[in-house]
């Protein structure tokens, strides 16, 4: 699909639009995107509810003197199982937040590439213009670089338009509407070695509860006043809620290794990314001086600019992918490992 050639009026009516967006966005921090989600996010709410519910059912079956063992375990276990899926319910709503806020961030710091690329195009078209006018450049030559900065500047619209997107995307996350612009998000602490899942996993939690459902079922079965085809049938459904307990967690075990495993990646991406930035701005700092004492040229330093706004970039990309795993390893191990509202 082709796009429309963007004139300067078009491109700059876009700017101003793009500015006067800007100044209306309200600034926050991931640490307050997921405060608020715990609290104003649908997630946690509903989870709450039905701890509530399950709290006061408990209480009318506790109360009555008529209740039998099986009515009162079941009122046990439903109450047990909606705090550990409140639990997971706050760390989902957790690794939701982070999601939306690190794309809103990521979005942000590529239109700052982008605006730049776009630069750089342009300095790129004039020197195809002047070397067409000395006939040092063909007229191709100035086509195919008009063909690249309206590509670039396509791309940064785009983009901008995406920013929109993931900001309604985060308001919608954290419960508050409005515009909203993603601060830089802070260093994560470093990833550490999990290997076991909560205790209060709701999966292995509910799979457990039937474990200890059929073991009653068996328990009340095993007399003389009961037929024997009931105790045989109690005891087949002990061994297969048995065996769906051992595969479910066998299962998660794996997920958590994997979700581990691509954290651990997540931060040595993280570090190669600092240190090639580094070396970036070393290297973009020489060529400032060597335009000073006239070696390189002024086209020369702006691609050395853009190179280190690409480093600069990818260690944005590679912070956002810490945070994005380790949100994941929290609910992968039912643990918060990500230090945000514990």
């Amino acid at each position: 699909m082709k796009h429309p050639l963007l004139t300067p009026a078009l491109l700059l009516v876009t700017a101003l639009m793009s500015a006067q967006a800007q100044s209306a966005r309200t600034t926050i921090t991931l640490p307050a995107a997921v405060a608020s989600a715990l609290t104003a996010g649908s997630t946690v709410r509903d989870a709450q509810t039905g701890v509530a519910s399950s709290a006061s059912t408990l209480k009318a079956v506790l109360a009555d003197p008529s209740t039998l063992a099986s009515a009162l375990l079941t009122a046990q276990q439903a109450s047990a199982l909606a705090q550990a899926q409140l639990a997971q319910a706050r760390l989902t709503a957790t690794q939701n937040a982070v999601n939306a806020f690190t794309a809103l961030y990521q979005t942000q710091e590529q239109t700052e590439v982008q605006a730049l690329q776009i630069q750089v195009d342009s300095k790129a078209l004039q020197v195809a213009q002047v070397k067409l006018s000395t006939r040092n450049g063909t007229a191709l030559d100035v086509q195919n670089a008009q063909n690249t900065l309206s590509t670039s500047k396509q791309n940064l619209l785009d983009t901008q338009a995406q920013l929109l997107v993931n900001s309604q995307k985060l308001a919608n996350v954290i419960g508050k509407p409005g515009s909203y612009a993603a601060a830089t998000p802070p260093n994560a602490s470093p990833v550490r070695q999990n290997t076991s899942l909560s205790s209060n996993y709701p999966t292995l939690l509910k799979d457990q509860q039937a474990v200890d459902t059929a073991a009653l079922s068996v328990r009340l079965a095993d007399n003389e006043f009961t037929a024997r085809v009931t105790l045989d049938q109690a005891r087949t459904a002990l061994s297969n809620a048995q065996s769906t307990l051992a595969s479910d967690q066998k299962t998660l075990l794996t997920t958590l290794a994997t979700a581990q495993s691509t954290a651990e990646a997540a931060q040595a991406s993280y570090q190669t990314a600092l240190q090639t930035e580094a070396n970036t701005q070393a290297t973009y700092k020489q060529d400032a001086v060597r335009l000073q004492s006239g070696t390189i040229s002024a086209v020369a330093l702006q691609q050395s600019q853009l190179t280190l706004k690409k480093a600069q970039y990818a260690r944005a990309q590679a912070l956002v992918a810490v945070w994005q795993s380790l949100a994941a390893l929290s609910t992968a191990s039912g643990q918060n490992v990500t230090g945000l509202a514990k």
